[in-house]
């Protein structure tokens, strides 16, 4: 800054600072075009190495700088050498016209002259960006106030905008209040008139209202007078009707009785005076019917006094034949114990017999043979010492048999009120749906299916509600429901060994441990379902039904097992097949773990089979059936058998072998030894291999937590 200032006042004071300038010098001008031509030519340049320590053709009129600088050339004494430097060179303008006689001017131009010829532009392009810079920023202060010109503009046209918008909001408030008054007045008229209305009409009403109720109270008294007439009128039908079914009732037990000479002899004149308590009660129901005389509540108590005298002649009756009957049946029944005691007793010494030989021939032969040898001929002699052969062995088994029979006939009893019960058709579908849906999905699945099936059986049993078809019902919503419900799934599950078992011998193991869990909740279902095995197949008892005198062929058919369809018995193969799938399910039953695993007690366990197979040896055999249900049942308890008897076992099938398979033999008739082709081939695998392999499809211990 401070050099521009310095060449500044350089140039003010130099010799051209101090020109003067006319402005009016184009009309002082003798002649434009020449002054026009002196300005715009060139000018002739020429340089000029000056050898001399002077310079030649000087200016005289140069300004004070050109003097000062002569000067100072002057006034330097010292000679130069010849070797100058660029300073030293001069430079001649030849500033020329055209004309001849325009001098030449030499100019000589300095390096000084050049840096403020530069100095001058650069002060002049300084100011020049100044004036840019001061005209940008003010055309940016024009835009600026512009901006807020429009600005101010919206705000005062935003705030008109406003103003009108509130006065028309008020005026349109104004309207809406003047309307809101007229409609409020309206409103007000309209509920004044709509509340004189309405008292008016409920003035009306309570007038219909009071002769409305004179009306119902009219024909209140008069339906309960109706209702008491009819009420009397049923009870004495229900009366009457108790009547007559204890005058029938009464009348029949008399008649039915085979013990007259028990009952007293004033009964018949009892059962007269019944008779006509019953004729009396229905003259006075018939004139209350015609209206002769009205069904009051003394015309009852009347009836009810007949009924009274009705029931103690009726009890009287009831009770004298009752009692003629126990006592004709207490001298029949000692009669008939004293002839079964007499037969039991005559079996007994025959059993005792058998034993006793059978006894004495093992210890003549323990001497000269082996322990197996014996005991097989002492299981043959006590199988062949009676010459009349053996129905049932032991005793015992038939005394089971036959209780197990009788506790069938007690339960069916007691669901009897509700089989003769028309009204309850439903129930007992809705019942057997409980029953048969469970125990048709049982499958060895897994041990969590089996313990769902489990679960809603003896759910069932037990009397809680279970879902039936969308419903939840309950068998003791009845009191015979539950024995009902006992006595079928019992009757199921043999169902299910005859019909599925015997098609698919590996579903008898996921069905016996169902049934095996339910046996040891429900110690009954296990008699019950043991009297079903024993009803279908007696064989398991085991029980060769003789046929008694007078029975018919299909009846004797019947009870060995074997059933009709369209009058014809089924076949024999059939028959077997069934008889398999019945004894597999409950040898299935015998060998099935409980739900809690070993440490519970099995309801029906291993030495039940035992028995029966040493039962089965001490009994003639029958053609096929004998061999068909030892080689089932020893496929399907075999193994058990021997990992819990071991040699007892091992000897008794040496005995089959060698001793009953010959029996099995002699009765089988020729073309027909399929059965015992097969149990003879598995008896001497088993001997010769000394091992019983597991039947297929059993489910251990475990499975029930799978």
């Amino acid at each position: 800054m401070d050099v521009g200032i310095s060449t500044l006042e350089a140039l003010h004071h130099s010799s051209k600072g101090r020109l003067k300038y006319d402005r009016k010098w184009s009309e002082t001008a003798k002649n434009l075009k020449t002054m026009l031509d002196e300005c715009t030519s060139p000018p002739a340049l020429s340089l000029k190495l000056n050898t001399e320590n002077t310079m030649v053709n000087r200016v005289p009129e140069v300004g004070s700088e050109t003097h000062n600088s002569r000067s100072d050339i002057e006034e330097d004494p010292r000679p130069r050498s010849r070797e100058r430097s660029n300073d030293d060179i001069s430079y001649t303008v030849s500033s020329g016209s055209t004309h001849d006689n325009t001098p030449e001017l030499d100019i000589i131009i300095s390096p000084k002259g050049c840096q403020i010829e530069m100095a001058i532009k650069e002060y002049e392009s300084l100011w020049e960006k100044k004036a840019k810079s001061a005209s940008r920023k003010r055309h940016e202060e024009q835009d600026r106030m512009l901006l807020m010109l429009h600005r101010e503009a919206q705000m005062k046209l935003n705030e008109l905008n406003l103003r009108k918008d509130r006065e028309a909001e008020t005026t349109l408030n104004k309207v809406q209040k003047v309307s809101h008054a007229r409609s409020q007045e309206v409103l007000e008229r309209q509920q004044r008139l709509k509340e004189h209305h309405n008292r008016h009409a409920k003035m009306l009403d309570n007038k219909m209202r009071e002769g409305e109720a004179i009306r119902l109270q009219l024909e209140e008294e008069e339906r309960k007078k109706q209702e008491e007439i009819e009420a009397n009128l049923d009870a004495m039908f229900k009366t009457l009707s108790e009547l007559k079914k204890m005058n029938d009732t009464a009348s029949q037990s008399y008649s039915s009785c085979q013990f007259k000479q028990y009952i007293p002899e004033n009964t018949p004149r009892c059962l007269e005076l019944m008779s006509q308590i019953v004729t009396n009660v229905n003259n006075i129901i018939a004139q209350c019917q015609n209206k002769q005389i009205e069904a009051t509540t003394g015309r009852v108590k009347n009836v009810q006094e007949y009924c009274t005298q009705a029931t103690n002649v009726f009890e009287f009756v009831t009770g004298s034949v009752d009692k003629a009957n126990k006592k004709g049946k207490e001298e029949l029944d000692k009669k008939k114990q004293q002839e079964e005691q007499k037969q039991q007793e005559e079996l007994r010494q025959k059993q005792l017999q058998q034993q006793q030989a059978a006894a004495a021939r093992l210890q003549a032969e323990q001497a000269s043979t082996s322990s197996a040898n014996a005991q097989a001929s002492a299981v043959a002699a006590a199988a062949t010492a009676a010459p009349e052969e053996m129905l049932c062995a032991p005793p015992q088994a038939y005394e089971a048999y036959i209780r197990l029979r009788e506790k069938v006939k007690d339960v069916e009893k007691l669901y009897q009120p509700l089989m003769g019960d028309p009204r309850l058709k439903k129930f007992r579908f809705d019942m057997q749906k409980a029953v048969n849906i469970p125990v048709n999905a049982i499958s060895p699945t897994s041990g969590a299916h089996l313990r769902d099936k489990l679960e809603r059986l003896c759910a069932l049993l037990s009397g809680n509600a279970v879902d039936i078809s969308s419903k939840r019902l309950s068998a003791g919503e009845h009191p015979s429901g539950i024995p009902y419900c006992k006595d079928l799934l019992a009757k199921k599950v043999v169902k299910q060994g005859e019909e599925q078992v015997s098609s698919n011998y590996e579903s008898a193991f996921a069905i016996a441990m169902v049934a095996v869990g339910v046996c040891c909740q429900f110690p009954d279902v296990r008699d019950l379902m043991l009297a079903q095995f024993h009803l279908k197949c007696p064989y398991i008892v085991p029980y060769y039904i003789p046929k008694e005198q007078g029975q018919s062929t299909e009846e004797y058919h019947k009870a060995l097992g074997y059933q009709y369809v369209d009058g014809a018995v089924e076949q024999r193969d059939k028959f077997l097949k069934r008889m398999s799938g019945i004894i597999r399910l409950y040898a299935a039953v015998i060998i099935s773990a409980p739900p809690r695993g070993v440490g519970q007690q099995h309801p029906h366990g291993l030495e039940h089979a035992w028995i029966w197979l040493t039962n089965v040896l001490n009994l003639e055999p029958r053609p096929d059936i004998t061999a068909t249900l030892l080689y089932d049942f020893l496929q399907v308890t075999g193994n058990e058998l021997l990992r819990n008897y071991r040699k007892q076992f091992e000897k008794l099938l040496h005995i089959l072998c060698t001793d009953y398979i010959a029996k099995i033999h002699r009765v089988t008739p020729s073309g027909s030894g399929g059965p015992v082709v097969r149990l003879e081939t598995f008896l001497e695998t088993c001997l010769k291999k000394k091992s019983i392999p597991p039947p297929a499809g059993l489910l251990q211990a475990n499975f029930w937590f799978t």
